[in-house]
């Protein structure tokens, strides 16, 4: 683990090294947790592994459907 001290610039920027922003990539998340902050790499969901995940009997009309999530 290497610590770095930087200082923000007039404007609010903070400069990371270039190895850091190779390791991070192009887009990340800023997460608040109250007594410091922490980036995350952005990484794009991979929703194909979740096709064929759930079976379904029996497809039915829209109107049907729509009908039975309403009745409670």
């Amino acid at each position: 683990m290497e610590v770095l001290v930087k200082r923000f610039d007039p404007q609010g920027r903070l400069l990371l090294p270039k190895e850091l922003r190779e390791k991070l990539g192009e887009e990340v998340m800023i997460v608040d947790l109250g007594d410091r902050v922490e980036l995350l790499p952005r990484k794009r969901a991979d929703l194909t592994r979740f096709f064929d995940s759930v079976e379904v009997e029996e497809l039915k009309e829209w109107e049907e459907l729509e009908g039975e999530l309403w009745e409670e």
